[in-house]
């Protein structure tokens, strides 16, 4: 069984950045790979094992209410990531982490006004598309070990068929298992066709 780890998610799924984790476990099924979603809110429930981490997107109210309990966690979390956990984090989630002494290599900077728009980026030999609302100068994808800080919303595993193949492939090898494909071709199809219909819209209001 997958472990899928999710931190806070009554309060960092301010654009709907957990259908990441969603998006992963219906992957994992449509393969014949079974998989839970672990809510975590406490350091002793950070400690449970698990094979994916995921710190998603909250408003200034949310990280209010859940800073004393996140900055304990965080050195664990940190901890976690450096050893080559699969994580990825969203937005203010990746904010909260650039501060961490693992990413020291990042200048996190306010920007002069808040940037809110449908971006395409370059990522290697792919190209990665979502929706950017920052008001911080970090960049739109960061990989560290296994873990992926990502600016878009979207979700953003849901618009990407690359990025989450190589989510998935971190997943299966941390938990040790080998990725089968999606066991239904009409499955596959489908999910090509619909990503194609996103990619067709929101390229064109990214070019804008």
């Amino acid at each position: 069984m997958i472990r899928l780890g999710a931190l806070f998610t009554d309060h960092l799924n301010l654009n709907g950045d957990l259908g990441n984790v969603s998006v992963i476990q219906s992957q994992l099924a449509w393969r014949g790979v079974d998989s839970e979603i672990v809510k975590i809110e406490s350091l002793s429930q950070l400690s449970q094992p698990l094979d994916f981490l995921f710190m998603g997107h909250g408003s200034i109210a949310a990280w209010a209410d859940i800073e004393s309990k996140l900055e304990a966690m965080l050195p664990q979390i940190e901890s976690l990531i450096g050893a080559g956990l699969p994580a990825l984090a969203i937005s203010t989630g990746f904010e909260a982490l650039a501060k961490r002494a693992l990413f020291a290599d990042l200048e996190l900077s306010k920007l002069p006004a808040r940037v809110s728009k449908f971006e395409v980026i370059e990522d290697g030999p792919h190209e990665v598309l979502g929706y950017l609302n920052t008001d911080v100068n970090l960049p739109l994808i960061t990989r560290k070990a296994n873990f992926i800080g990502c600016m878009l919303h979207g979700p953003v595993l849901a618009k990407n068929p690359e990025l989450l193949d190589e989510v998935l492939l971190a997943i299966c090898s941390r938990a040790g298992l080998e990725l089968p494909p999606i066991q239904s071709k009409e499955k596959a199809d489908q999910l090509a066709g619909l990503i194609h219909e996103v990619w067709v819209l929101e390229k064109e209001l990214a070019s804008e």
